[in-house]
């Protein structure tokens, strides 16, 4: 089963709690993403009702309403391995991108210790693995997709050198690269996509074969309306926003008006979206898609 969760009825209100998407697959728990501690005791009841010790936790970027559940999960020992872009990797590759002769390799490794220093914390806490290194450790239900590692360098090395600004296409530096996975479960594909901007999914991703694809950036409509295209004629596809944002621009308000006519699922609207296909009907060719829906998904 996948859950999203969603911050309906927590107390406060008007706090981000952020985003935490959770699979339960065969006794494997993945977690992609926790950005609070009241969405990681959530994750961590999720794990016991399933029996599961330890999850495989993947952090697409590290913004921290994508972060900052994770060291709870970790310091309860419920993580088993933690999978993300490990930049001091890639210290090499980002000197050269940035051209600049008045940086060196250890100027380029502080300022990335600084700018990812939440993702720093956790390097002696649990395992740490590379997504682009380490992506043959991932568990046959899932499987890393994108950011390209060029794409990767080039918004990396545009934050690090500050000469260029702090945006690429549209999104913030960190938002733009983060990490996007394919979950498998029960013959269906889910697409995870942090808040990427939709330049950063590969070409040669065929967006039209999932099942199931988060929205990038909570439902930002920019990125909505890109993904929409990208897509193109597909009455059976169900769009997921995990919109915790509280009073941010998350986008929900206009990404109403951008959906008509696709089967959108909303955690700000609606609550936890649950996703069992065992107990999901799916549509027969033909069908029309609904204007923007609420309710529950599979239960």
């Amino acid at each position: 089963m996948l859950q999203v969760l969603s911050s309906k009825g927590y107390e406060d209100t008007e706090h981000n709690y952020g985003d935490c998407i959770i699979l339960t697959e065969n006794g494997t728990a993945i977690i992609y993403d926790c950005g609070s501690e009241e969405h990681a005791k959530r994750a961590i009841k999720i794990l016991d009702d399933n029996r599961i010790e330890q999850a495989i936790v993947v952090l697409s970027h590290n913004d921290d309403d994508h972060f900052k559940g994770i060291p709870y999960l970790i310091e309860e020992g419920r993580v088993k391995a933690l999978f993300t872009i490990l930049l001091l990797k890639y210290k090499e590759e980002l000197l050269e991108k940035i051209n600049d002769d008045r940086r060196t390799k250890e100027s380029i490794g502080r300022a990335i210790m600084e700018m990812y220093d939440n993702i720093a914390t956790l390097s002696r806490k649990v395992a740490l693995l590379d997504v682009y290194e380490d992506a043959d450790k991932m568990p046959n239900c899932m499987k890393f997709i994108g950011p390209n590692f060029e794409y990767m360098l080039d918004a990396v090395s545009k934050g690090l050198d500050g000469r260029q600004g702090n945006t690429i296409d549209k999104e913030t530096i960190t938002n733009a690269a983060s990490v996007q996975l394919e979950l498998v479960f029960e013959r269906k594909r889910v697409l995870l996509t942090g808040d990427c901007t939709p330049a950063a999914i590969p070409d040669s991703v065929e967006l039209n074969k999932y099942d199931y694809i988060q929205l990038p950036h909570h439902g930002k409509y920019i990125h909505a309306e890109t993904i929409f295209e990208r897509v193109g004629n597909n009455n059976q596809m169900v769009y997921l926003v995990s919109d915790n944002t509280g009073n941010s621009n998350g986008g929900s308000d206009k990404l109403i008006q951008k959906s008509a006519g696709h089967r959108v699922k909303n955690t700000k609207k609606q609550g936890d979206i649950q996703i069992n296909p065992m107990e999901t009907s799916i549509k027969a060719p033909g069908y029309i898609r609904p204007l923007y829906t609420g309710g529950s998904l599979g239960i």
